[in-house]
């Protein structure tokens, strides 16, 4: 099926907003069908490696743009608490596995024999 896109983008200017910024892309069949409500937030994750921007995206059902805007929250919020507890699950299995890893003396950078090669080398 072809469709044809349209993307809007909302802004809320209210201090309490959970998602300030709204995007919601239509795709309209080409035939005349139903058009298709996909909604889009920005997640930032704070990862070791600093803020990491993620993009998370759900469908809406409804039958205009204008329900679509209302039906955004409602819609966002599952998604996005199911979103972040994916990546807390796998950064926590990441943890787990980096804590649980065997170095060896030749990967913190010690000499062959480890610490006792230290002492052995000193004068």
């Amino acid at each position: 099926m072809i469709y044809k896109r349209e993307e809007y983008v909302e802004e809320v200017n209210t201090p309490d907003a959970k998602f300030p910024v709204r995007r919601i892309e239509v795709l309209t069949p080409v035939d005349g069908g139903k058009p298709k409500f996909f909604g889009e937030v920005t997640l930032g994750i704070q990862t070791p490696l600093g803020i990491h921007q993620l993009p998370i995206s759900f469908e809406i059902e409804a039958e205009s743009i204008h329900k679509a805007f209302k039906k955004f929250d409602e819609t966002a919020r599952p998604r996005v608490e199911e979103a972040r507890l994916e990546i807390e699950e796998e950064l926590r299995r990441i943890q787990r596995e980096q804590a649980s890893r065997i170095i060896r003396p030749g990967e913190m950078g010690l000499p062959p024999g480890g610490l006792t090669g230290l002492r052995k080398q000193q004068p």
